[in-house]
């Protein structure tokens, strides 16, 4: 059923009418409300779930960003998923991954929707300065190789700007306010899991070059661009120089030498 507010309901069923990806999204665990997609797919991951298992809810009442964020996820309005990895390579790369969901993310919003996704790093999606998705990898344990991992998908799609709450309005959109239309969500997911995928794949090949040549096209802060920058060490500012194999931002900074950043957030522009 379609409701002109919210578009087609995103169930497996109308999910699996678009997907065009091998593995991703064809063992589907939906839940009409869930506290969190991530903390399901880490227990189903646990529990022995394969690579491509994918937590679908219409509504989170605990979902959660980046630093512990809460992530608004409205009933029936957005695209709130969790997908089950099992990469098998070194905990260094785990980044990577969230930057390929990004990378699908932006791109899918641009095959389906035509909007001129970009990113911010790490792994925002955002369309002018305002947030449409964001993206949360996580693991369980200590260990050196990536035995499981979640990724974590929300895209805010059928949300006018009063279905956000107050203090974030100013910093978050979707697709229905940036297009003016609502649209059904199906059709974006297909596209999100098949672009990952694929990009995965290269990734696990031995490609992580691509994947980022592609981030950095996509980056809304390009190479040159002063940054401020909350890291591990605190605030740091600098030029932007770009991001290493592994996904770290790397700074030039005013005393002559760069900076790795390898987690954190871009607070400001300078």
């Amino acid at each position: 059923m379609k409701d002109a507010q919210t578009g087609e309901a995103l169930t497996p069923a109308s999910l699996q009418r678009h997907l065009r990806s091998a593995v991703f999204g064809h063992r589907i665990f939906y839940y009409p409300t869930i506290g969190s997609t991530n903390d399901r797919a880490l227990d189903l991951a646990s529990a022995g779930e394969p690579e491509g298992a994918l937590v679908l809810a219409e509504e989170q009442t605990g979902g959660r960003g980046r630093r512990q964020r809460t992530w608004e996820s409205r009933a029936s309005l957005g695209i709130y998923v969790s997908l089950v990895l099992r990469p098998g390579v070194p905990a260094t790369q785990a980044p990577l991954f969230t930057f390929t969901a990004a990378v699908a993310v932006a791109e899918a919003l641009r095959e389906t929707c035509r909007l001129p996704g970009g990113i911010k790093w790490p792994n925002d999606v955002v369309v002018g300065r305002r947030k449409v998705a964001g993206i949360l990898g996580e693991t369980r344990g200590s260990h050196p190789r990536i035995r499981e991992m979640v990724i974590g998908i929300g895209v805010n799609v059928n949300h006018a700007s009063e279905d956000f709450a107050v203090d974030v309005r100013d910093r978050a959109t979707s697709v229905r306010i940036e297009s003016g239309e609502c649209v059904d969500r199906a059709p974006i997911l297909a596209s999100i899991l098949e672009g990952f995928e694929r990009r995965y794949a290269r990734v696990l090949a031995g490609k992580p070059a691509e994947l980022l040549r592609e981030w950095e096209a996509l980056s809304v802060l390009p190479r040159g661009r002063r940054v401020a920058v909350e890291g591990p060490l605190g605030r740091c500012e600098g030029t932007v120089a770009g991001v290493d194999d592994e996904g770290a931002l790397l700074l030039d900074t005013p005393g002559g030498g760069t900076t790795r950043v390898p987690f954190g957030e871009i607070v400001e522009a300078l």
